[in-house]
C-alpha cells in the first residue's frame, strides 16, 4: 500500500545534534559567529561548539524537497510527491500532484489524489456546538482553518500553529488513502477540537463524560461529541517536575553569580557546585564557568521543549486520525476495525521532528523505545486478538500496535490494503444458515495467511533493524534520542 559538517555562516538547516552533556535533537541550526543557534518552536537556544560532540547536517525535508521537486517523468515525479506527503510536506505534495495530473491525466493514483485535493478545496462550514461548549465548563477562544475549528486557551500565534498542524494532518490523511485507492467521505462541517491550557480542566471534562479510564492521557477523541480534546503538555506532571529541577539550577546559578560579583579583581572563592565537587574558583575563571552552566541549563530546557512539542503535536495528530477515521467512513461502522488497528493507524501520524510534524509512517522515536523495552519481543496472536486494549491507555499494547501497523504497511502493503478492504466490506455470515460473522482474527489470517509464526518472526526482525535518524547517524553508535514516555 502507498501509505505507508559545517554550515555557511548565517545559514540554517535541520541538523542532528549530539550534546556532550547527554541527549540529542534534530532541529534547525544556524551558525552565528562562533555559536550554534538552535531554533525550536520559535525560541532560540545558543550553544558553544564545545557543548556538542557531533553535528550532522542535512535533515530538513523542506530542503530535501527542493532537489526532489526537479524530478522528471510521471513515475519519478509521483514518487517525489509521495515522499513529500510521507514527510509532512502536504502543501508541496498537493501542488505537485495537481501539476502531474495536468501533465499526465491518465495516471490513476495522481488522478485520484488530484480529485481529492479538489474535493477538499472548498473548506467547511462551522458545526453547531453549543452543547459541547457547555460540557467543557470553561471559556475558550476560537481559531479556524478550512477544515478545523479549534477552541483554545492559548495565544493567537500558538493557536494558529496548532490549526496549521491539524490541517496538514487532515490533508495528509485524505491524500494517503486516495493514493491507495480508498475513496473517503470529506467533511462538510469543520472538525472540532478543544485545547485546554490546564490539565485539571481536561481531567474534569473526562470525568464528567464518564471517561475516567483515560485520565492518564493527554488527548482523547470523544465519539459522542465527535470532537477531540487535549491539554497543553506544559501542564503534564513530568514536564512540571523537570521545570522545577531547572528552576532550582537557575537559582543556584544566580547565587554563584552573586558570590563572583562580590569578589575583587583577581579574587578567589571556594564554591559548592551543582553535581560537581566544591573547589576554589577565581573571579575571571568563574565568569567562564557561569557561561557554561547557563548553556547547560539551556540544553535541559531545549530537550524538555523538544519532548513537549513532540508529545503535544503527536497527540494532536493521533486524535485527529481517530476523528477522521469515523468522519470519513474509513471505519464504516463502530467495531469494524480491531482496537489494535485503530490505535496503530493513528500512531503512524504521530511523529514530530525538528519541531514539525514529520508526516506518515516514519520510524517513531518514542514508540520504538517502548517496543525495545519489551524483552523478549511480544507474540503476535494476543495482539491481533486485541488483548490489552479496552481498559484505557496501556503503554506496551500501544507500542505493539504501532510496531505491527508500521511493519505491515512497510513490508506487507498489498495485504494490508486487502485487510482494510475485508474489514470495511465484510462477507455475510459464515454460511446461509445464520452462522456467526467472521472475527477480526479470522479476517487477519485471510489477508496475511494462516502461518502467523512466519509473520511474527518477520515482524520481530523488521523492528530489530529499525532505527531513528538520530540513532542511525550517531558517530558514537546507537543511542536513545528521547526518554521513553507515554505518548497519550
Amino acid at each position: 500500500m502507498i501509505l505507508a559538517a559545517c554550515a555557511v555562516a548565517g545559514s540554517a538547516r535541520a541538523d542532528l545534534i549530539y550534546f556532550r552533556g547527554g541527549g540529542a535533537i534534530q532541529a534547525p541550526v544556524a551558525i552565528r559567529g562562533d555559536s550554534l543557534v538552535i531554533d525550536l518552536a520559535g525560541e532560540e537556544y545558543v550553544f558553544a561548539p564545545e557543548d556538542v560532540r557531533a553535528r550532522i547536517p542535512g535533515f530538513l525535508p523542506a530542503d530535501a524537497w527542493l532537489g526532489r521537486a526537479r524530478a522528471s517523468g510521471t513515475t519519478s515525479r509521483f514518487a517525489s510527491a509521495w515522499w513529500a506527503l510521507e514527510n509532512g510536506l502536504t502543501d508541496e505534495a498537493a501542488a505537485e500532484i495537481r501539476a502531474i495530473h495536468q501533465a499526465a491525466p491518465e495516471h490513476e493514483p495522481t488522478a485520484r489524489m488530484a480529485a481529492m485535493t479538489a474535493r477538499l478545496a472548498p473548506g467547511c462550514i462551522d458545526p453547531e456546538i453549543p452543547g459541547f461548549r457547555g460540557a467543557l465548563r470553561v471559556p475558550f477562544e476560537t481559531a479556524r482553518g478550512p477544515h478545523v475549528l479549534l477552541l483554545h486557551q492559548h495565544a493567537e500565534a500558538e493557536a494558529a500553529a496548532r490549526v496549521a498542524l491539524l490541517e496538514r494532518v487532515v490533508a495528509g490523511y485524505y491524500l494517503t488513502f486516495a493514493g491507495a485507492g480508498i475513496d473517503l467521505k470529506v467533511p462538510t462541517r469543520r472538525l472540532v477540537f478543544a485545547w485546554f491550557a490546564d490539565r485539571a480542566d481536561y481531567l474534569a471534562f473526562l470525568k464528567s463524560q464518564e471517561a475516567g479510564a483515560f485520565v492518564s492521557t493527554r488527548g482523547y477523541y470523544h465519539p459522542t461529541w465527535n470532537a477531540v480534546v487535549f491539554h497543553d503538555g506544559r501542564a503534564a506532571e513530568s514536564d512540571v517536575q523537570e521545570r522545577e529541577v531547572i528552576a532550582a539550577r537557575r537559582g543556584e546559578l544566580t547565587r554563584l553569580q552573586a558570590v563572583l560579583d562580590r569578589l575583587p579583581p583577581g579574587g578567589r572563592a571556594r564554591l559548592t557546585f551543582v553535581d560537581e565537587p566544591a573547589r576554589v574558583v577565581g573571579k575571571e575563571d568563574g565568569a567562564a564557568l557561569i557561561a557554561r552552566w547557563e548553556r547547560e541549563i539551556r540544553r535541559r530546557e531545549l530537550l524538555l521543549a523538544d519532548r513537549r512539542v513532540a508529545m503535544d503535536d503527536g497527540i494532536a495528530a493521533h486524535e485527529t486520525v481517530h476523528l477522521l477515521v469515523a468522519a470519513s467512513d474509513l471505519q464504516p461502522r463502530p467495531g469494524a476495525f480491531p482496537l489494535w488497528l485503530q490505535e496503530g493507524l493513528a500512531m503512524q501520524f504521530e511523529v514530530v521532528r525538528a519541531g514539525r510534524w514529520a508526516g506518515i509512517g516514519r520510524v517513531h522515536d518514542i514508540r520504538l523505545t517502548d517496543w525495545r523495552n519489551m524483552n523478549p519481543p511480544p507474540p503476535l496472536e494476543p495482539l491481533i486478538r486485541d488483548r490489552g486494549f479496552g481498559r484505557g491507555y496501556q503503554r506496551d499494547p500501544y507500542a505493539q500496535a504501532w510496531a505491527l501497523v508500521y511493519f505491515l504497511r512497510a513490508r506487507r502493503s498489498g495485504q494490508f490494503v486487502t485487510f482494510l478492504d475485508l474489514l470495511r466490506n465484510p462477507s455475510p455470515a459464515a454460511d446461509d444458515r445464520g452462522g456467526a460473522p467472521t472475527s477480526h482474527f479470522d479476517v487477519f489470517r485471510r489477508a496475511f495467511g494462516s502461518d502467523l509464526d512466519v509473520l511474527e518472526r518477520e515482524w520481530h526482525v523488521f523492528l530489530r533493524e529499525a532505527a531513528t535518524p538520530l540513532e542511525k547517524h550517531d558517530p558514537d553508535g546507537p543511542q536513545n534520542p528521547r526518554e521513553s514516555t507515554s505518548r497519550r
